[in-house]
């Protein structure tokens, strides 16, 4: 790798209603999170996204995952996140506190397709049948 120097903030976690103490790495190249001495994850440089919500809290998401981080120095890990091209920082707090974040379905398989559109049909035929029946 680029023999970077990596930085660490230690801070918390919120993980439903327990606050977990872990450090993040920042370096040039990636991201880590550590809770003692058991590694979590290690996403590169484009794997991972930083959204700073002010007051000192951070989303961090990675493989479709979101954790909710709270650095001991706020401005430190905001500063570093600044200097560091890998890291992608978006700033939501001036967001509207209504906003829901929508995001689009992929589309269903064309066996998904071919069993709906069959049980249409069969569900169909059989309210005829039973239509049928009572007449």
């Amino acid at each position: 790798m680029g023999g970077q120097e990596v930085t660490r903030f230690p801070g918390t976690v919120a993980l439903e209603d327990d606050r977990v103490p872990v450090t993040v790495g920042l370096d040039g190249e990636k991201i880590s999170l550590v809770a003692g001495d058991v590694p979590i994850g290690e996403w590169p440089a484009g794997e991972y996204l930083v959204i700073d919500l002010g007051e000192g809290t951070f989303v961090i998401e990675a493989e479709d995952e979101s954790l909710s981080f709270h650095p001991d120095d706020p401005g430190g890990f905001a500063r570093s996140l600044g200097g560091s091209p890998a890291a992608t920082v978006s700033r939501v707090a001036e967001a509207p506190s209504d906003t829901i974040e929508i995001r689009e379905s992929p589309p269903p398989k064309p066996a998904t397709l071919v069993g709906f559109y069959a049980l249409v049909v069969i569900t169909a035929a059989l309210g005829i049948w039973a239509f049928l029946t009572l007449i």
